[in-house]
């Protein structure tokens, strides 16, 4: 068995038989009455291609819209992944994993040479905060809700501009980039109600 090394661990790396694991995802971006767009990811129940169809998809896209604030939806795709190599305690991706696109992922060692260092963030990954949706001020949503953060300030891109007054937080499911000016604070910490809660 052929042997792979990363972050000072050395793994037995197993050959997955072609058709032993194959998932598919439903990969839709849309945008919220509020703006916010997201490109979102969700595990379909389906052992093959055939159990894919129009109706089925329809279906599934209608179920998926009533269970979500949608004001656009700009497009959408299903998308096959079958395993190919494994090693380790990895059990695949599920639909409780965590699915962040590469594009939006925090990109320190791209910066230009000499460039410093971002200042540090008051909020680190993990922490429970407590936000207004829609911000603080908003006509259409302006309760309070919450999320976990999933990526601390400042969130950086590859191709396109930095944001550092922004954080991301995973609210069940899938991740939003929240401004910070939205953010009350640390679940327990701060004496505003919380309207809607989530299930984290």
């Amino acid at each position: 068995m052929s042997k792979v090394s990363i972050a000072g661990r050395e793994f037995d790396v197993e050959v997955v038989s072609e058709n032993e694991q194959v998932d598919f995802r439903l990969v839709v971006e849309y945008e919220t009455v509020a703006g916010d767009r997201y490109v979102e990811r969700t595990t379909l129940e389906a052992t093959g291609r055939a159990e894919i169809s129009v109706e089925a998809l329809s279906t599934t896209l209608a179920d998926w819209e009533a269970a979500r604030e949608v004001d656009e939806v700009l497009g959408f795709a299903v998308v096959e992944e079958r395993l190919a190599r494994r090693a380790g305690e990895f059990e695949g991706a599920g639909g409780d994993a965590l699915l962040v696109d590469p594009e939006e992922r925090s990109v320190a060692t791209a910066r230009e040479p000499g460039q410093g260092s971002p200042a540090p963030s008051r909020y680190v990954e993990g922490d429970h905060l407590i936000y207004y949706e829609g911000g603080p001020d908003s006509s259409v949503y302006g309760h309070t809700t919450e999320g976990l953060v999933a990526e601390a300030p400042p969130i950086e891109h590859q191709h396109r501009e930095n944001e550092p007054d922004k954080v991301r937080l995973d609210v069940g499911g899938r991740t939003k980039l929240v401004p910070l000016e939205w953010v009350v604070g640390l679940a327990g910490e701060t004496d505003v109600d919380l309207d809607k809660p989530r299930d984290l």
